[in-house]
């Protein structure tokens, strides 16, 4: 295999994704009280579910920033600077319900290839890089991250998986994605990349070869 995949969340930082998410819609919702919280968790979500498969040349960013104005009726820019606020402050609060994967991490960084922190990029860069550092991990150590900014689809839409393939130049059969989810990681087998199952009864110490 010439490149590597990992996914983040439940892989290489390890947390009760019900809770965390749970966590993290409270507090975004909080940044925006004129909102009653159960609908605009509930529009965030149908956005998201929007851009999932649709095709649009501009990134993830644009798309929702542009979705969410129109969807309730701010400027795109008002809603930019509040989800930037929320991302340099509150959302720090949930590192306490993660925990970096050790082992997965070490077994990683022993690994000759091309690196890629392939995590779904529903976040923004600054919220990335600040996941990141809660699970001890260097943007150095991956050749290519993704997030909202330079990215255009997400899991599972298979084009996610072509995209990051273009990216680092190697054909997707000599890719192996690394993941706890069967659906959005296993979406990488659609075009022909490897898919390891993080946590399955087999587990992956020794599945997970050059």
């Amino acid at each position: 295999m010439k490149a590597f995949l990992f996914d983040l969340d439940g892989t290489l930082l390890l947390s009760d994704e019900e809770i965390f998410y749970d966590n993290y819609f409270k507090l975004v919702s909080s940044e925006f009280p004129e909102f009653d919280p159960k609908e605009f968790i509930s529009a965030i979500n149908e956005i998201i579910k929007e851009m999932t498969f649709e095709d649009d040349l501009r990134n993830n960013y644009h798309k929702f920033m542009e979705k969410t104005g129109l969807r309730f009726r701010k400027d795109p820019f008002e809603f930019e600077k509040r989800f930037t606020d929320f991302y340099t402050g509150k959302f720090k609060l949930l590192k306490s319900l993660t925990l970096p994967n050790h082992e997965l991490i070490e077994q990683m960084r022993k690994l000759d290839g091309i690196k890629v922190l392939a995590t779904n990029p529903l976040f923004p860069e600054i919220a990335i890089k600040e996941r990141m550092k809660w699970a001890g991990l260097r943007e150095e150590e991956f050749d290519l991250i993704t997030f909202m900014e330079n990215s255009h689809y997400l899991k599972p839409n298979p084009k996610y998986f072509l995209e990051i393939a273009s990216k680092i130049k190697v054909d997707p059969v000599e890719c192996t994605m690394i993941g706890n989810d069967p659906i959005l990681d296993g979406a990488c087998q659609k075009i022909g990349m490897k898919f390891v199952l993080i946590g399955d009864e087999d587990g992956y110490k020794n599945r997970i070869k050059s």
